[in-house]
């Protein structure tokens, strides 16, 4: 698709769904009769100058352990499968590289996989970071049971100077040369500071980026992945449920409705700059709500009332990770970081990953501090309870070992 619409007009009215050819198979006549007027085709868009089509709605299998969730995503016409390297202690390529492999269907499938350098300990400057990151990929392909994979992404980049630090960008063209990728990506939770650096670098033909509606007013990163787009860069969008939306707290004053994740899902797609979405999903139920939108991304009424309750949306709590909190901690304490694994390990109930994220902060700037402190003096400009993020973390912190 390469609709002109503004921001303005994205955000005013819903997306005109477009038929795709090639994809009739994937009519699944139980999940339209969810919705009325639901199109008879999924919507496709293109992954930006990599000429790949894909279905607005993709599988995002970070927390998922069962193969037949990827065998049932293909049947209902999903074609791209989100993974990565330390994903559940590189179980998680294992799956989806087994189930694909037993399926027979590699050549219609769109896998992205990523290097997490600072999971082996290595940072993106170090002079060993080009063949770290050779031998991360190297092991992805093999656990993965491919030559190749589609999309290699070079992930959790969250400053530009990381992102173009020679080592990683080498080894990144390097595998791509040797056809070990068909196109090469990165994953950054800072998207207003990282996709300008990578429109102006030229190299990188995918970004993964957090998007959802807690940050409708984020009018950089809204800016950032818009010019991007018109780069040729293909945008993907993950955390598109706000995080804790997906996993509403008990203790909050109201409980969410089964449609406000269609609703949410919907208003990321609404967005023309954005080629699909990878909602993480860890149940058939899940799956099939969110293929759902990728037929119809009209808003009902429902849904249109839960985007405009504003007291609803505020409990997500989701942290956008603009830093602005960071200066307020005494112990200089990376808040930002902590809240993103406090979204993995309580609200995901991924303890792997929350981990391998704590990991790689100093221990000074990490949880410690947390520990011993006795009044949180942070302060979110939006609407997380950073104290209680931290307190919880701090009260999971022996099932993390760290």
């Amino acid at each position: 698709m390469n609709e002109k619409t503004s921001r303005r007009a994205f955000l005013a009215k819903p997306l005109q769904c477009v038929t795709a050819a090639g994809l009739a198979s994937a009519v699944v006549p139980s999940l339209l009769a969810q919705s009325r007027g639901a199109r008879q085709k999924i919507v496709t868009r293109t992954l930006g100058k990599t000429g790949i089509t894909l279905p607005v709605v993709s599988l995002g299998f970070m927390n998922a352990h069962a193969p037949d969730l990827i065998q049932r995503a293909y049947e209902v016409g999903m074609r791209h499968v989100d993974t990565a390297a330390f994903y559940q202690g590189g179980r998680n390529e294992e799956v989806v590289g087994a189930t694909i492999k037993k399926m027979g269907v590699r050549d219609s499938v769109v896998i992205g996989t990523k290097v997490f350098l600072r999971g082996v300990g290595v940072s993106a400057r170090d002079p060993q970071a080009r063949n770290a990151f050779r031998q991360v990929a190297e092991a992805s392909l093999k656990r993965l049971q491919t030559d190749h994979v589609d999309i290699l992404y070079y992930h959790s980049v969250d400053s530009a100077e990381d992102l173009r630090a020679e080592g990683p960008l080498q080894a990144l063209a390097e595998l791509k040369e040797e056809g070990k990728t068909r196109f090469i990506g990165f994953s950054t939770h800072q998207g207003a500071v990282v996709l300008p650096e990578a429109v102006r670098l030229g190299v990188f033909d995918v970004g993964l980026v957090p998007i959802n509606y807690t940050m409708a007013s984020n009018k950089a990163l809204l800016d950032a992945v818009d010019q991007a787009a018109k780069s040729g860069m293909g945008i993907i969008a993950m955390k598109t449920q706000a995080g804790g939306l997906s996993r509403p707290d008990r203790a909050l004053p109201k409980a969410l409705p089964p449609h406000s994740q269609t609703a949410l899902l919907k208003w990321v797609l609404h967005n023309p700059s954005i080629t699909t979405a990878i909602p993480g999903v860890t149940a058939h139920t899940q799956l099939d709500q969110n293929i759902t939108v990728a037929f119809n991304l009209d808003y009902t009424a429902a849904e249109k009332e839960f985007l405009g309750d504003q007291a609803l949306l505020a409990q997500a709590r989701f942290c956008q990770q603009c830093g602005q909190c960071t200066s307020d901690c005494p112990h200089g304490v990376e808040i930002p970081t902590l809240m993103r694994s406090h979204m993995y390990a309580v609200q995901y109930a991924n303890l792997e990953v929350a981990r391998s994220t704590l990991a790689c902060l100093d221990s000074s700037k990490g949880l410690a501090p947390c520990t011993s402190c006795g009044t949180c003096m942070a302060v979110c400009r939006n609407d997380v309870n950073i104290g209680a993020n931290i307190r919880r973390l701090v009260s999971v912190r022996h099932q993390l070992a760290i």
